[in-house]
């Protein structure tokens, strides 16, 4: 068995010792350090990267609600319209409804004046005539039915038109002719051949007139 060396057994001098340690404490220190700021950079990043992704989700949210109040208000003005629509549609219909009718009423008065033109013929007629006294029950009751019958009118809306001494109208007059009248200014009515009639504030048959010249 060979012998050690004596240089081998020989211990190391305190100061190489103390040297030594000392180094391998900066290593371990350079080395924690660098382990650290690893760590920190590592979680630099996800934290930067957790913000990002937050920041993004928050501008998604804010742009689909923008998104949705916006289709909101565009359905609400398409509402708004519609119902518009529909209610001026309803007021026409209504006023369409009126008119029709009014328009119906107005061809049967019409109609039932010249009913009334043929009363007032036969009153007449019966006026002119030479047996006055054999026809006074017979014009009586006519009287009385002509007066119902005008009365009916007038509950309908029928209106006489006061045509006699008023300035010719063409919108209330027809005239049939013209007559020099002195102290009459020209284009007055002198005379009413056929009686005009108002129903409401439509002219349910004009004035036939004779106007001066």
């Amino acid at each position: 068995m060979t012998a050690p060396r004596e240089e081998e057994l020989e211990p190391k001098p305190a100061a190489e010792a103390a040297a030594e340690s000392a180094e391998q404490d900066v290593i371990r220190t350079a080395d924690a350090a660098g382990t650290e700021a690893a760590d920190e950079t590592d979680t630099g990043d996800e934290n930067g990267s957790a913000t990002g992704a937050g920041d993004d989700e928050a501008a998604a949210e804010l742009s689909a609600e923008e998104l949705l109040r916006a289709e909101r208000d565009q359905f609400e003005g398409k509402w708004l319209r519609v119902v518009a629509e529909l209610d001026n549609y309803r007021k026409r219909a209504r006023r369409e409804v009126v008119e029709t009718r009014r328009f119906a009423q107005a061809d049967l008065l019409r109609s039932l004046l010249e009913v009334q033109d043929n009363f007032e013929r036969a009153l007449q007629s019966s006026a002119d005539g030479e047996d006055t006294e054999n026809n006074d029950g017979f014009r009586e009751g006519v009287e009385l039915i002509f007066q119902k019958f005008r009365s009916l009118l007038k509950d309908k809306g029928v209106e006489p038109m006061e045509a006699l001494g008023a300035e010719f109208d063409p919108n209330f007059h027809e005239a049939v002719g013209q007559l020099e009248r002195e102290g009459v200014a020209p284009g007055q009515v002198i005379e009413v051949v056929q009686q005009g009639f108002h129903f409401g504030d439509m002219v349910l048959r004009p004035a036939r007139v004779i106007i001066s010249s």
